[in-house]
């Protein structure tokens, strides 16, 4: 399967609260594009709603260190972290 599609079945599986199922799927879709900020981001709001703000923050930093202007991710991580 290609990257978008590993990243269209997370966010389904996102939308019906099935977290630990999107995770896997979004981590099948980082392996085959190391380089995704939109992938990055979208793991970081699943530990987000999973109540795991450590891992959703170094998700949502990896998104912003490979689009520094993704600001959803910034929005997010700004409010984990208060700042």
């Amino acid at each position: 399967m290609q990257e978008k599609s590993y990243f269209e079945v997370g966010q389904f599986l996102f939308l019906n609260e099935k977290y630990d199922q999107a995770i896997i799927e979004f981590k099948k879709a980082l392996e085959k594009n190391p380089k995704s900020a939109e992938v990055l981001y979208s793991l970081g709001i699943v530990y987000e709603a999973k109540n795991m703000p450590e891992q959703a923050k170094e998700f949502f930093r990896a998104a912003l260190e490979l689009d520094p202007k993704h600001k959803l991710a910034e929005k997010h991580l700004s409010k984990l972290t208060g700042t």
